[in-house]
């Protein structure tokens, strides 16, 4: 009998390519990964061909273009001659890709983002949504469908929602606990930047004594 997965407060992104747990899916050869893969590779191989911060751009750039050259016609003669080297190669490149396109893991602060964003979603114009609601709709998603309400509400609070014990939707919605729309935007909102209080002359403090000109 497989043993209960342990309890966790993280909600873990629902996978980019195919469907099903993100472990899972993450492995899975997906057109878009290998997609992601290829433009990744293209994009490394154009930086190494332009050099920009090579001390000697001009020389390393026409080197490394003769070189990409006779590369290209040596793939040319090898297609013509032995056509299944070329297949060969192409399944290497196709792997190269695929590892390349593998999705980044998201930090803790993009994750509770999402959450915020998710729940903000079910908000709509709305100026609250019952927690409940917000459950059924986490549930709906392959990433926390195993998370119970008990769970749930780790993962909000974990998030700095604030879960109030009853919240008004309309004149025939209200009395139940729920998450009101002005914490969600308050979370999702940036910090203000903190001004200083004294004058400050060109990154310097001010001296002691100084007098702010009129």
């Amino acid at each position: 009998m497989a043993e209960p997965e342990a309890d966790t407060i993280e909600l873990p992104p629902v996978p980019e390519f195919g469907s099903g747990r993100p472990r899972w899916a993450a492995q899975r050869i997906h057109p878009r990964r290998l997609a992601r893969g290829h433009l990744a590779q293209w994009a490394r191989l154009r930086a190494w061909t332009i050099a920009e911060d090579h001390p000697t751009r001009g020389k390393t750039v026409t080197a490394r273009a003769a070189g990409l050259g006779f590369g290209a016609l040596m793939v040319w003669r090898t297609a013509n001659e032995e056509p299944r080297l070329l297949a060969v190669a192409a399944g290497a490149y196709a792997i190269n890709a695929w590892r390349a396109g593998r999705p980044v893991p998201p930090s803790e602060d993009d994750l509770k983002r999402r959450v915020l964003l998710g729940v903000q979603q079910l908000l709509g114009d709305d100026p609250a949504v019952f927690v409940r609601d917000v459950y059924d709709a986490l549930r709906a998603r392959p990433a926390a469908a195993h998370l119970d309400d008990a769970r749930l509400r780790a993962v909000l609070v974990h998030c700095g929602i604030t879960i109030h014990r009853s919240v008004r939707i309309s004149a025939d919605k209200t009395g139940r606990s729920g998450i009101k729309a002005a914490d969600v935007t308050a979370l999702l909102s940036p910090a203000p930047v903190e001004t200083p209080s004294e004058a400050v002359d060109a990154g310097q403090p001010a001296p002691e004594g100084a007098v702010d000109p009129a």
